[in-house]
Formats: C-alpha cells, sequence, structure tokens
C-alpha cells in the first residue's frame, strides 16, 4: 500500500515548489471530489488550470452513475467532466455508450456523440440512438437524427428513424419527421409519433387491429390506452367498419384496496345499414366491504336483440338466449348470512322485453346449519322476499320460508346417518292481468323429510413407485330417502321452477369410489386425487317419478342410471364424463363426456360431447400448441349434431419475436366469416394493470 501512496505524498508536497508543473499519480490512483470517486491507471492534475487528466481504466462513480472510459478529464473550474473512448455509462435501469460524453456536474446535463442508450423494461428495453444525445437530469433526453426501437442486436427487424426524438423517461416520447423501417426498409412516413418509455405502463397509442367480416366490411381499430395511475387504466376505440359506419368504444379497468376490481366497456356505433343506433355496455365490480361483507354487480345491456349477432367477438355471444344484469349484496356473520339480489334480463327470444320477468328486488335470510345446545339436533333455514316486475303480465310478491331440523348420528368409524324434517312455506301477492284483473293472496306449505345412511371402506397399498409412492382407495355406499306429499298448487301464480313443488318418495342408492396417491416431488411430497367414480339410481316408492330432463313417467319407478367421474391422467390433464341412462328405453337420456390435456410447456386440448335427448346435442374442442417456435397455433369448433353444421370455427396464429408479434384469427360464424390482423410491437402495444 505504502509504493501507492507515495506519489500522491510527494505531488502534493512540492507542487507549490515547482511553479505549478503537471503532477502525474500512477498505480491505480483514486480521485474524490464533491462526491464523485474516480479511479485510473494514470491519473495528472494541473494546478494551473485546474484539469485533471486520468488515462487506463477509468471508474468514475457519481450519484448513483457509474462511467467507464479509455480517457477522462474534470475541470475542476467549470466542474465539466468529458470522456472518450468506447465511454459506458450505468444508472439505475438505463445503460449508454457512445464515443464521446460531456457532463455538467453543476446542472447534471449530459452529451453523448454517436451514442445509444438503453431503458430497461419488465418485457424487455427501449433503445434510443442518435447523434447525439442529450440528457436533462434524470428525466429529460433529447436525439437528433435518432432511431428508436425495442429490438436487440445491431440490425434490429424494426425501428422508427425521426429528425428529432424527445422523451422525459417517466411517462412517454415524441418524435418529429418519423419513418417505420422494417429491417433497413422504409416502410411509412409519420408527421408525429408517441411511444411509451417508462419502466412501467403508460399512456399512447396503440398499434392499429386490422379485420375484414362478411357482415361489417373493412375493420380498422385505432386506440388510445390512457394510464391513469398505477391502479386504473382506459382504452379509446375508434373503429372503422366499412358496412356499417363508425363506432366508438371504450374499456376501462381498475383496481382497489382489500381486492376490489372492476371493468366497464362500452362501445356504440351509428349503423347506416340499420339506420339507428347501436352499442352495449359490460360491468363487472366487485367491492369488498369488509371480511364479511362485499357488493358484486354485472351489467350486460345491449341495444337491441339482433346485436350481439351481429357484432359479438366471444364463442357463444351470437346466440344468446338472454342477457342478464344482476345486482349482489352479501353479509355473513358465524351463523347466518344476509344477500340482497336485483336482476335485470333481456330476453332476444321474446317479441319485446315487456313481458320478461324481473326481480326488482329479492332479499334473503340463511341460516347455516347449528347444533341445538350439546343435542344430535340441528337447524337450518332459509327465507327469502321477492318482487316481481314486468311491464305486460301478472306481478307480484312472493315470501318462501324453509325451515328445517336435521338428526345426525351413526357409529363412529363405521357408519354415518343424518334424518331430516322440514316445511316450504310460500305466501303470495299477486297483481296484474292476466286475461282478467288481478289482485289475490294465496299461500301454501308443503312439509318435506328425508334420511340417509352411509359408510367409508379405506385401503393403502404401499406402491414405492419412482414418483408414486402410496395409494389409498375408498369406497363410500350410500342410501338415501326423501319425501314430499303431492299438492294442488294450480292457485298459485307461476314465476319460476320454485313454485312448483314436486310430490316425492323416492329412495337413492349410491356409490362412490375415490382414488388418490402420494407422489414423490423431488425432496418432498405431494397428494393429489388420481380418479372419482359416483354411480346413482333412484326408486320411485309409489312408481311414479320425475326426473330433470323428462315428463312424468308412469309406473315406472326406476329413474335414470347416473354415472358422473373424474380421471386426472397427471397434474394438469383429466378425463371428465356425465351421463343419465333410461333403464326402460335403454338410450341415454344425456351424455357429457370431456377430456383436457396439458403438457405443462405451453401445449393443451380440450374436448367435450354434450347431449340432451330431444333438447341439444353438440362438440366444442379447443387446441392450442407452441410445439412450433416461435409460433402459437389454436383452434376452436362448435359443432352442432342437430344441424349437422358447425356453428362457429375459430384458427388462430401468433408469431412472437424477441421485439415485435403479429396475430391472426379467422372465424367462420354460421356462414359469416371475419379475419382480424393485430400488430404488437413490444413496449408500444403492450399494457397490463
Amino acid at each position: 500500500m505504502l509504493p501507492k501512496i507515495l506519489p500522491i505524498i510527494f505531488c502534493t508536497l512540492l507542487t507549490p515548489l515547482l511553479i505549478a508543473l503537471p503532477c502525474e499519480v500512477s498505480a491505480e490512483t483514486e480521485l474524490e471530489s464533491g462526491g464523485m470517486v474516480i479511479k485510473a491507471d494514470v491519473m495528472t492534475h494541473d494546478q494551473n488550470t485546474g484539469i485533471v487528466q486520468a488515462t487506463g481504466n477509468i471508474v468514475m462513480e457519481w450519484k448513483g452513475m457509474t462511467l467507464a472510459s479509455r480517457e477522462l478529464s474534470l475541470d475542476r473550474n467549470s466542474n465539466i467532466v468529458t470522456a472518450t473512448g468506447n465511454v459506458v455509462v450505468v444508472k439505475g435501469n438505463e445503460t449508454a455508450k457512445g464515443e464521446r460524453l460531456v457532463i455538467d456536474t453543476d446542472n447534471e446535463r449530459g452529451e453523448m456523440d454517436n451514442g445509444t442508450l438503453f431503458s430497461k423494461q419488465k418485457w424487455g428495453g427501449v433503445y434510443l440512438s442518435g447523434e447525439k444525445i442529450v440528457r436533462e437530469g434524470d428525466e429529460s433526453v433529447f436525439v437528433s437524427r435518432g432511431t428508436l426501437t425495442t429490438c436487440d442486436g445491431t440490425s434490429p427487424f424494426w425501428k422508427i428513424g425521426a429528425k428529432e426524438l424527445k422523451s422525459d423517461m417517466l411517462e412517454y416520447g415524441t418524435g418529429n419527421d418519423a419513418i417505420f423501417y422494417i429491417k433497413e426498409t422504409p416502410v411509412m412516413y409519420l408527421p408525429w409519433i408517441a411511444f411509451p418509455v417508462a419502466r412501467d405502463r403508460q399512456s399512447g397509442f396503440l398499434l392499429p387491429v386490422f379485420g375484414w367480416s362478411k357482415k361489417r366490411g373493412g375493420e380498422l381499430d385505432l386506440r388510445y390506452y390512457w394510464a391513469i395511475d398505477p391502479s386504473q387504466d382506459m382504452t379509446f376505440h375508434l373503429d372503422s367498419l366499412t358496412r356499417r359506419g363508425v363506432g366508438t368504444g371504450v374499456d376501462y379497468r381498475y383496481l382497489r384496496s382489500r381486492g376490489s376490481d372492476g371493468y366497464m366497456n362500452g362501445y356504440l356505433i351509428h349503423d347506416f345499414l340499420d339506420e339507428r343506433w347501436r352499442g352495449k355496455i359490460d360491468q363487472k365490480h366487485t367491492e369488498i366491504l369488509s371480511g364479511d361483507m362485499n357488493f358484486r354487480t354485472s351489467v350486460n345491456l345491449t341495444t337491441d336483440r339482433r346485436y350481439l349477432d351481429d357484432y359479438g367477438e366471444e364463442n357463444g355471444e351470437y346466440n344468446k338466449h338472454t342477457n342478464d344484469s344482476t345486482f349482489n349484496l352479501l353479509k355473513t356473520w358465524q351463523n347466518y348470512a344476509l344477500t340482497a339480489n336485483v336482476r335485470y334480463t333481456q330476453d332476444y327470444y321474446a317479441e319485446n322485453n315487456r313481458k320478461t320477468l324481473q326481480t326488482l328486488p329479492e332479499l334473503g335470510i340463511s341460516a347455516v346449519r347449528q347444533q341445538i345446545f350439546s343435542t344430535p339436533l340441528y337447524f337450518d333455514m332459509d327465507m327469502t322476499a321477492t318482487s316481481f316486475y314486468r311491464e305486460n303480465g301478472v306481478t307480484g310478491e312472493r315470501f318462501a320460508a324453509s325451515p328445517r331440523l336435521t338428526f345426525i348420528g351413526g357409529i363412529p368409524g363405521y357408519l354415518n346417518g343424518s334424518a331430516f324434517a322440514g316445511i316450504r312455506g310460500r305466501a303470495y301477492h299477486t297483481t296484474g292481468r292476466d286475461g282478467e284483473n288481478i289482485d289475490r293472496n294465496s299461500a301454501k306449505a308443503l312439509p318435506e323429510a328425508g334420511a340417509s345412511i352411509s359408510t367409508t371402506l379405506a385401503r393403502v397399498y404401499e406402491v414405492d413407485g419412482e414418483s408414486l409412492q402410496k395409494l389409498r382407495h375408498e369406497i363410500v355406499p350410500e342410501i338415501s330417502f326423501y319425501y314430499s306429499p303431492h299438492q294442488d298448487q294450480s292457485s298459485l301464480p307461476l314465476y319460476d321452477y320454485n313454485d312448483r313443488l314436486l310430490h316425492q318418495n323416492i329412495a337413492y342408492f349410491g356409490i362412490t369410489s375415490h382414488l388418490g396417491g402420494k407422489f414423490r416431488q423431488g425432496e418432498s411430497y405431494e397428494y393429489r386425487d388420481i380418479s372419482r367414480i359416483s354411480l346413482m339410481q333412484g326408486y320411485s316408492i309409489d312408481g311414479n317419478r320425475r326426473d330433470l330432463l323428462t315428463a312424468v313417467d308412469v309406473q315406472k319407478p326406476w329413474s335414470d342410471l347416473i354415472l358422473t367421474s373424474e380421471t386426472w391422467l397427471d397434474r394438469n390433464s383429466k378425463l371428465a364424463f356425465d351421463s343419465r341412462f333410461n333403464l326402460y328405453e335403454k338410450r341415454f337420456s344425456s351424455v357429457a363426456p370431456g377430456i383436457e390435456l396439458d403438457n405443462g410447456i405451453g401445449s393443451t386440448a380440450s374436448l367435450y360431447y354434450r347431449m340432451s335427448r330431444d333438447f341439444v346435442e353438440y362438440l366444442e374442442a379447443r387446441v392450442s400448441t407452441k410445439a412450433i417456435t416461435p409460433w402459437t397455433f389454436g383452434y376452436t369448433a362448435r359443432y352442432s349434431f342437430d344441424r349437422s353444421a358447425f356453428l362457429e370455427s375459430v384458427y388462430s396464429a401468433e408469431y412472437r419475436h424477441q421485439c415485435w408479434s403479429v396475430n391472426m384469427a379467422f372465424r367462420d360464424r354460421h356462414g359469416s366469416p371475419s379475419f382480424l390482423v393485430n400488430f404488437n410491437l413490444a413496449g408500444l402495444g403492450e399494457n397490463t394493470l
């Protein structure tokens, strides 16, 4: 250490006597001045001019910035630092490289010649390059005759060249006389551009979406993204449709305290094909008022019944029967829950909405099952008060209460048993007109009772495989009974299925098989399900029965045989099956098999079949794969066996590069094809809340 210090001491002592001749300090010297630290192999200080010259392995640290270069000079009189030769500056998430850099340490202004400034972002980063880069403090940046890109490498796939680029590095930048290049080929001239450059999402124009459809013609969607603050943002749309007109839309998203959040989508267009205004509003909100109280809304409204058929984008939107808007308030206590609900329904299959029944509102109180003192008896109850409304037809109020008393017993470890008895009461005040003016009160009370008994047979098998260590197999047989007497309910109004309680005198027999496993995961273990199979059938004691999907069958006491199962092929893939089999007709009343596959590295597939006898029969398939890098391909199809035709087919493809991507989708819906193309430049079109 002493040999390195001696030159400094010698230079300091003799400098006044040598008429301020330049003094050289070598061997990894270090200078501290005003919070600035400069290290170099060789350093000289001219006492007359106040200039410090450094060469060789230079590193300068100042206010969180680290600078490296081949040569550096510091003018102590003007506080100007000049660095030349492979200049590299690193500060926070930013790195600048250039031939020459001049820094005024008084106002923190820096000028770099023939340089590049890289601002690292969570999605990649922005490169600003130019003949001169001027930096004012930590915010403002000016680039003359420069380029902008988010691509790595010396030959980026795309870039924007401009006469002037300006950025505040906290929100967004702008450019004048800009040209968009793909490789070195100019593609488009832009007199002015705005681009986000901050570390978080920022306001700015997004790349347009192009498309075509048979119903709407050519489509061009211009979008502006507004980052209001860290917890909310909006996207504005200007949508040009050559066969329909010009539409405007807005998407608003927000986050609130305690996990509350929501969004709102609105769209409005003057459809010159229909010569009227058309549009929609979609809104969802969840307000967590406290740990035991929340408020939820879901608004789904359209201006007309054919709007979703003409403009709907989501699968299944175009053939919706109804659209519901709901408001729900939930307050819970340890043993009770209070609900308040409002439901407004648009019926798209009705001539108009005047006869559509609305729930305005419904109040409910539920008492969860709770033990009565220390007895084996438990009490629970549900109560609702509902107000029904419609413009034309019968309306009124309904009060319903279902108190129930349950006995729970059995033989611990061998047999589980329970029995219940209760009353399902309803009272109505009915008004309106149904062929005649109605204003009357009515009420009914229907007793109900039931019982169940079950046991669990379990066994554990040692496997000691490479992954599977143990198997646990459970078999749960169960017998249950439910009874409610026959009652004439024709005097009661009919608002929904709760107004007609079915007579039942039926016993159910069921058995459930559950298989689970203990799997080795490295140094730890994981328990997960392998399969669950349930088989159940009912027997009507008085010979009559009614299943969910069939009318009343006389003297056919056996219900449909119900089989449900879930089988997990691995952690991400499973098979599912749900069926109802009619023993008398020897055919399935309903079948719903399905399979979901996921290889965990970007490829998924699912296939579902739905059949309800005399109601519906269709097949739905989804496939997505990233096996062909950098492509992602997807396919979705819904096929109706009733119509012997595809309801909808969607083909999609995404090509993703390090700094750009393109999304393409072809949709064929009821013979009305459409095609959309969306380009994304990394950092200029990706904003998430």
